[in-house]
């Protein structure tokens, strides 16, 4: 039996528990219109680039604003545009943010089995482009708001939809957010994006669900070798591609060394506790363990965790002559450099510097570096989080985890906003390989219960009164 099979029988139990004050509320049909607006939704191309996100803008507040949901198309660039929606509180507790993004990568048609901007539905998903990254949630936090104000919940506090541009590429709508439109999201409290991962297990439980509170911080290097150009009949030791391949095999050989953050020590710890029994005492005490060779190789060559342990080194970007018999006088490489929190990025130089071994190697930096920040485990919006969970998981356990990849996260936590990734939706094996890749899709059952799910965040952090 697939497991997505032993997933939709334990959603169908969860079906019948009520999770909202409104006794009339049809959630069939409600469930029923969310995977409709979701399939409309993925039929909007907001590839990036080159974006065209106006398009979505344009979608989500004609869709609020027929509600009576105010809501602002905010352009930031020709064609590119934020959608931010407000429902008022009563002012007793600051705003919530519920931030998602409207771009999506580019996709392949010829390499999907259905179009990637059709909505099509398919053996009990849905396909589309951003289904996992990130349409489906966004699609959930407009389904909360229209839900909040068609049964005029009471709330505490504003309840704040942002839909930004350009979030696969350069951040501009973000960026724009906070340079120029802070005073739309001043004083925000907290706020949810994307992030988090909650993988369903062969029997159908969610051992442990994952919740975002920092990122390692980008940090791109390129390398440039210069040399004498030539013809490739006649060999140069010293030739720019030469001297760059024997920098570069340096790199690929160099172990950057481990530092185990809190965060790590505590995702890792709940590993041991869930996953692995045997090696929980060694996996809880980490800074010990990994002096003895063993656990230390055991550990570091799962790539879920090496991360967590260390700043990384990806090799991605080759550049050299545009022909096979010309040598050139110059050759390029990049680096995809992420660094732990409270790294010194001025220090990781200095020890490329040393590995590369040569002077002649110059080093530029592409990105500029972010200071990392974090959110705390210990608030209201936390509590929350671990409330919704235990109500469908009651095993999950709720951990933070520190990300490997870069989220705008980051630039909200700046404004003093507790900012979290939490993805409401649980995911198959299969469907947590989808993002950026072919026949991106989330199961119809999986997107149901995140609205459900959500759904109790939301109102356990905003309403006046218990909505459950």
């Amino acid at each position: 039996m697939h497991k997505w099979i032993r997933l939709i029988g334990a959603m169908a139990v969860l079906a019948v528990v009520p999770f909202s004050a409104g006794a009339q509320t049809d959630w069939a049909k409600v469930e029923a219109e969310a995977v409709e607006r979701l399939q409309e939704y993925f039929r909007i191309d907001t590839s990036n680039p080159p974006g065209n996100e106006a398009k979505a803008a344009e979608f989500f507040c004609g869709l609020l604003r027929r509600e009576g949901i105010e809501c602002q198309i905010l352009e930031i660039a020709p064609g590119r545009a934020n959608a931010i929606a407000r429902l008022r509180g009563n002012g007793k507790k600051r705003p919530l943010i519920l931030l998602n993004h409207t771009d999506v990568v580019t996709a392949d048609a010829r390499a999907w089995s259905v179009p990637p901007f059709s909505g099509a539905l398919h053996d009990g998903a849905i396909y589309g482009r951003g289904a996992q990254d990130m349409r489906s949630e966004g699609m959930l936090h407009a389904m909360v708001m229209l839900l909040l104000k068609r049964q005029q919940v009471p709330l505490d506090r504003d309840v704040i939809f942002l839909a930004a541009a350009d979030e696969e590429v350069n951040s501009i709508g973000s960026k724009w957010m906070v340079q120029h439109g802070r005073e739309l999201i001043a004083g925000a409290e907290y706020l949810i994006n994307e992030g988090g991962e909650n993988l369903v297990d062969d029997k159908g439980e969610v051992p442990m669900w994952g919740v975002d509170v920092a990122e390692k911080i980008p940090f791109w290097l390129r390398l440039r070798a210069r040399g004498k150009a030539g013809h490739g009949s006649i060999p140069d030791h010293d030739a720019a591609t030469h001297r760059l391949v024997r920098a570069l095999a340096r790199v690929a050989d160099y172990e950057t060394p481990l530092r185990v953050l809190p965060s790590a020590q505590q995702i890792l710890c709940d590993e041991g506790r869930l996953r692995f029994p045997e090696e929980k005492e060694k996996l809880c005490h980490l800074e010990e363990s990994l002096r003895g060779p063993a656990f230390r190789k055991w550990v570091t060559e799962n790539h879920d965790w090496n991360y967590l342990l260390r700043n990384t080194i990806s090799i991605t970007v080759l550049q050299g002559g545009p022909q096979t018999n010309v040598i050139p006088g110059e050759a390029t490489a990049e680096l995809d450099v992420r660094l732990l929190p409270e790294e010194d990025p001025q220090k990781f130089l200095a020890d490329i510097r040393r590995v590369i071994a040569d002077d002649a190697i110059e080093i530029e930096v592409l990105s500029p570096y972010r200071v990392a920040n974090s959110s705390p485990t210990d608030n209201e919006l936390w509590r929350a989080f671990e409330w919704a969970v235990a109500r469908y998981y009651p095993k999950a356990i709720v951990s933070p985890q520190l990300t490997s990849g870069y989220t705008e996260s980051q630039m909200y936590r700046t404004l003093g906003i507790a900012s979290y990734g939490f993805c409401p939706f649980v995911t198959t094996e299969a469907e947590s390989h989808t993002p950026h890749g072919n026949d991106e899709r989330i199961l119809v059952e999986e997107y149901k219960q995140g609205l459900r799910i959500l759904w109790d965040v939301v109102t356990r952090i905003a309403a006046s009164r218990p909505q459950h």
